[in-house]
């Protein structure tokens, strides 16, 4: 028996950056590659003949089937693979895909398309599209844009059969990148107005002019769209009538009209009672108006039902971490903080790299006083396979400010440190001391380093400095930014910034040498990403909880000063610096070098940052002690209070 042959067909225009990757995903899965080019001034059309392709000139005419079916006319296999070039196949599939074309009695395969939107670390949306289908004269593309080939197939054969697969095409398109600089939104609104006018009783077009609309945010518009399509469809056998019923609820969601959202969803789950997008977003209006008990009901239903069937367009963790997560915020809203903490460990075990939810227990344990049981719960409840799934961990606890618990799974990261791997630790534990304020403990862990003159002399030495100044001790270093703190401090004027948020300042334990700006400890190696206004934040965070309420303000002073812009001058540094040692700046013939007071100064933003984020520190603080009793009991405004702390500002985990 003849093995069944594959043909992709593509359409391309000005891809070179996109089809190298799309095309080499491919390799081996099918047996000929026709690329139709519609006008690229790129290398495109080169590239696509390097991976063996048959180029076909085409010259576009504002029609995507035009284009498509061009292709169609040169391809010779039994069955036909579309891609576009910012998409791509999966592994998986493309080891998968030839057993399904050969046992497959169908006439069209669904395959199902991972969208990747924004940044592309905002998770995916699934959509099963038909992808794959048999090769037939009579089988051919319809519809300017967003062509379609089912109905084509079905008038050819109404008793045709698809089958929906679990391989999975990978598409890029949608990041935003990508969006702004093809002008995606903008062609396709146009195409698709373009098509309205030429069939305006096409259901189909008033749907995908509906998603441009909300694509860029135009929800009022969007509605008035969707409306338009689905007074157009029946829902019973449309296929994408499920998809438009949630686009609808999120532009009343968008609109903040969540008792017609509400009212929508209710309609939508009589006819599609499986589609578990609509129950979690039931959930979510529920919790909108005020009825937390339906929303609880609605959420949980969801996580029982899981994820929707494979004809469903869902979004990743709808039924899974997601639905775990919108729960967990509900419940803590709720103050059912014992059931949120179960629900963000759902969330974490759901997909293990999520780290909002590991922002939220350990925020909740230490608000509440069980930050003591944060080691036995991530031993126990987590698990963590590598040094590098420690490290992580390790950076939520500090930025949770669960300092103790840090310090007690630091231990964990090595059972046999090298040399090099125990100065890094000793550094890490000094940096989370002196975030607690403890200074003496902080010393004893740089001086060894200091002395061994290794990698982290430098950076302990530096810091050895800055804890002799906010002690109130001589400095004699040439630390830069101790030396502005006491020119600051003895002028009674501050010239400081802060970095933005870093990611776990103890990731940088790991042993690599390269510059990292997310670690406190490559930052020391590297140089100036530690320097400057993290390195203030930490010092502010260490005087909050040792009380040092003089130096915290004296460090505030500073900080403000320097981000108005009334800092020392440059010239007023080096007159100072003159009875120390040699200032950062230079007299170069007769002027001094314009350059920072410190490395980071003049960075507003991070200095804003950790400016704020010491100031929560000190809120939080003050909170925690207001609600403590002499003889244990807790404050009768507890409950009220550890809502306040929890609802502070703080790291949480989510990409910026």
């Amino acid at each position: 028996m003849r093995a069944e042959r594959i043909s992709l067909c593509m359409i391309v225009k000005d891809e070179e950056e996109l089809l190298p990757h799309c095309l080499a995903s491919v390799q081996g899965a099918v047996d000929e590659i026709i690329v139709v080019d519609t006008g690229s001034s790129d290398r495109s059309a080169e590239i696509a003949q390097q991976y063996g392709a048959v180029v076909v000139r085409f010259e576009w005419c504002e029609d995507f089937a035009a284009a498509r079916n061009a292709g169609l006319e040169r391809a010779s296999g039994d069955w036909i693979l579309f891609l576009d070039a910012d998409e791509a196949l999966d592994r998986a599939a493309r080891e998968q895909i030839r057993s399904w074309t050969s046992v497959s009695g169908c006439d069209g395969l669904f395959l199902n398309i991972h969208n990747y939107t924004g940044t592309g670390q905002q998770g995916v949306t699934v959509n099963p599209v038909l992808r794959l289908f048999r090769n037939a004269p009579e089988h051919r593309f319809e519809g300017r844009i967003h062509e379609q080939i089912a109905a084509a197939i079905c008038r050819g054969n109404p008793e045709a059969a698809f089958h929906v697969t679990d391989m999975i095409i990978h598409h890029y398109g949608y990041q935003t990148a990508i969006v702004e600089r093809k002008d995606k939104v903008n062609r396709n609104v146009r195409l698709l107005q373009q098509a309205v006018e030429e069939e305006p009783d096409q259901p189909f077009h008033h749907y995908n002019l509906g998603v441009e609309y909300l694509r860029v945010g135009e929800a009022e518009r969007a509605l008035e769209t969707f409306g338009v399509a689905r007074m157009g469809i029946d829902p019973a056998v449309t296929s994408y009538a499920h998809l438009l019923f949630k686009y609808e609820v999120r532009c009343l969601q968008h609109l903040n009209r969540w008792q017609e959202a509400l009212d929508r969803i209710d309609a939508a789950l009589e006819l599609f009672p499986e589609y578990t997008d609509l129950m979690h977003h039931r959930g979510v209006c529920a919790e909108a108006l005020g009825d937390a008990d339906r929303a609880e009901y609605s959420l949980r239903e969801a996580v029982r039902m899981g994820p929707p069937p494979p004809i469903y367009h869902t979004e990743e963790g709808i039924g899974t971490y997601q639905t775990w997560y919108t729960l967990g915020r509900l419940l803590e809203g709720r103050s059912d903080l014992e059931g949120a903490v179960d629900a963000y460990i759902e969330a974490v075990r759901a997909k293990s790299s999520l780290l909002p939810p590991l922002y939220r227990i350990f925020r909740i344990m230490r608000v509440s006083g069980q930050e003591h049981q944060i080691p036995e719960l991530v031993r126990e409840r987590f698990a963590l396979s590598s040094e590098e799934a420690t490290h992580k961990v390790l950076g939520i606890l500090e930025h949770s400010r669960c300092y103790d618990a840090a310090l007690q799974l630091l231990s964990d990261i090595s059972s046999q440190p090298s040399a090099e791997m125990r100065e890094r630790l000793s550094v890490a534990e000094a940096m989370l001391q002196i975030q607690q304020g403890r200074w003496n403990k902080a010393r004893l862990k740089l001086e060894p380093v200091q002395r061994k003159k290794g990698l982290l002399a430098i950076s302990s030495a530096r810091w050895l400095e800055r804890l002799e100044w906010i002690e109130g001790k001589k400095v004699n270093g040439d630390d830069p930014l101790t030396l502005w703190l006491k020119r600051s401090s003895q002028v009674g004027e501050g010239t400081n910034e802060e970095p933005a948020v870093q990611t776990g300042r103890i990731a940088g334990l790991r042993a690599t040498k390269k510059k990292d700006t997310d670690s406190s400890i490559d930052g020391t190696v590297a140089g100036r990403e530690y320097d400057g206004w993290q390195a203030l934040g930490l010092m502010m965070e260490g005087c909050v909880q040792s009380g040092r309420w003089k130096e915290l303000h004296s460090l505030i002073q500073m900080c403000r000063q320097q981000l108005a812009g009334a800092g020392l001058s440059v010239e007023q540094s080096v007159r100072m610096g003159e009875k120390e040692k040699e200032m950062e700046g230079k007299k170069e013939n007769g002027k001094v070098s314009d350059i920072e007071s410190f490395p980071g100064a003049s960075d507003s933003l991070a200095g804003t940052n950790w400016l704020v984020k010491g100031l929560i520190s000190a809120a939080d603080h003050h909170l925690e002690v207001f609600v403590q009793h002499a003889d244990g009991q807790r404050h009768r405004c507890w409950p009220v209070v550890q809502h306040i702390r929890l609802e502070l500002p703080g790291a949480d985990g989510f990409e910026n």
